[in-house]
């Protein structure tokens, strides 16, 4: 029994060491994606998202400003009603904007996928890279 903690331990931090990966947890991390339904976002429009930890989203979907509840258990993921301000764009970024909130509100699933986040709704996915959380202001 004395030999078999040091070895689960030995086991255990090398495995931590070889993939370098901590578990992932949504709450309190941000988000910038780079594809959704298999595009990217334009160019100079990005869609970005973060997870508080009382079990909101809220985010810049690349015109408007959106939030709303979401609910995480395993790897289930159910997001919305989402909500919006009403800032009218160029009629190619509110449709990709329209776009991503109907996929995002239709997500079931999330994964890790190498340093992706991938959220998967019956229509589509959203991939995503983490982004470090901008500090509030002074």
């Amino acid at each position: 029994m004395k030999l078999l903690l040091p070895l689960l331990l030995t086991i255990t931090t090398s495995l931590a060491m070889e993939t370098n990966q901590a578990p992932v947890r949504l709450p309190g991390s941000a988000w910038q994606v780079t594809t959704f339904a298999g595009q990217p976002p334009l160019a100079d429009h990005p869609i970005t998202f973060e997870f508080d930890n009382e079990g909101n989203i809220a985010g810049d979907g690349s015109c408007n400003r959106f939030g709303g509840s979401c609910k995480i258990e395993g790897d289930k993921i159910e997001v919305g009603p989402l909500r919006s301000t009403r800032r009218a764009c160029e009629p190619d970024i509110m449709q990709q904007e329209h776009k991503f909130l109907a996929l995002l509100g239709a997500a079931a699933t999330w994964a890790i996928d190498g340093d992706e986040l991938v959220l998967t709704a019956p229509e589509g996915e959203i991939r995503a890279i983490r982004q470090v959380p901008a500090k509030p202001q002074e």
